[in-house]
């Protein structure tokens, strides 16, 4: 088969577009044949050796945790999904790949008017967004969400996931662009925090309270802001840190508001095949939109990297074996 192989960390380039041996399923596990992959900001840690707090991968490496695509074998002792069934899973990696052997309880089968693209870049980001906000953060129709980084993945998802529990949400961007998709799926309050400071923004449209729940990624400065941002009783769920930066906290705060802080990484967090089959469901029935920006052929993989290391996407950014 053909993979985006790593043999170095390092740059784009060293994304390889190679033969590789077709993988054999273990027991428990299906041969799924890979017709779209999504790429999460994880991903490009992953390849540099610096995810995980530096713990990087054995070499070599196929990264890519989302793939959809139909199953073609069942390993020993396998139950299903059925041979010909489309599905959509998480895989621990080698999702850059026309092959993939994702286990079986991981496999969720994909519903009829449901693309392979839009299962694709469910995995990740939506899920979690959906356990951070739903599970963690507990937040509850009539309260108010900040979601910050309104274009990530996990932006995109979090403003969704949050307007269909029935919360208020003030999100953030950098660009017009930005600010106008999240407007379209559903923001009540858009700041660009590039001119407008979201702090005061948040006292304003909340009267002087804070917001009860952020969804926050990006750590540093945004991530001690946004604790200010925070009425009493809030309750703050960091889901990454792309800024690479320290976030001290002020205790007072804390303590005085009594503030919630949770640290949220999907990992093997139960109830992820019933969220996700949820979530199928909900983009479906066009009460969640997966938001794609654009599609690269698997053998410029390297090149789809540079393209969301700029941050130049707005939605989920897919490879096609």
């Amino acid at each position: 088969m053909k993979a985006a192989m790593i043999r170095e960390f390092g740059a784009e380039d060293v994304l390889r577009y190679q033969d590789v041996p077709d993988p054999v399923p273990p027991p428990g596990h299906v041969l799924v044949r890979v017709k779209a992959a999504g790429i999460n900001r994880g991903d490009l840690g992953r390849r540099m050796g610096t995810y995980g707090g530096g713990q990087a991968a054995p070499l070599p490496l196929i990264v890519g945790w989302d793939i959809a695509g139909v199953v073609e074998a069942l390993g020993p002792e396998t139950p299903g999904p059925a041979v010909g069934t489309r599905v959509v899973a998480r895989v621990p990696q080698g999702g850059y790949a026309e092959l993939a052997t994702p286990p079986h309880w991981q496999s969720v089968p994909i519903p009829d008017g449901v693309s392979f693209e839009q299962a694709a870049s469910l995995p990740v980001a939506y899920l979690t967004a959906w356990f951070a906000l739903k599970r963690q953060g507990a937040l509850q129709a009539g309260e108010t969400c900040l979601v910050q980084a309104a274009a990530s993945g996990v932006g995109v998802a979090g403003i969704q996931i949050a307007k269909a529990i029935g919360a208020r949400v003030i999100t953030t961007a950098s660009t017009p662009e930005k600010l106008a998709l999240a407007k379209r799926l559903g923001a009540d309050v858009c700041v660009n925090y590039t001119s407008e400071d979201f702090v005061e923004v948040v006292q304003r449209e909340t009267d002087g309270r804070g917001v009860d729940v952020v969804l926050e990624s990006v750590g540093g400065e945004v991530m001690v802001r946004s604790v200010t941002a925070l009425a009493p009783l809030g309750r703050l769920v960091s889901v990454g840190n792309s800024a690479r930066a320290a976030s001290p906290t002020d205790l007072a705060q804390l303590l005085g508001k009594r503030i919630s802080l949770f640290g949220f990484y999907l990992g093997n967090e139960h109830g992820v095949p019933e969220a996700l089959a949820e979530l199928l469901e909900l983009v479906r029935d066009g009460r969640i939109e997966a938001v794609i920006d654009r599609t690269f052929p698997l053998a410029e993989a390297a090149e789809a990297h540079r393209y969301v290391a700029a941050r130049r996407n707005l939605g989920k950014v897919l490879l096609i074996p």
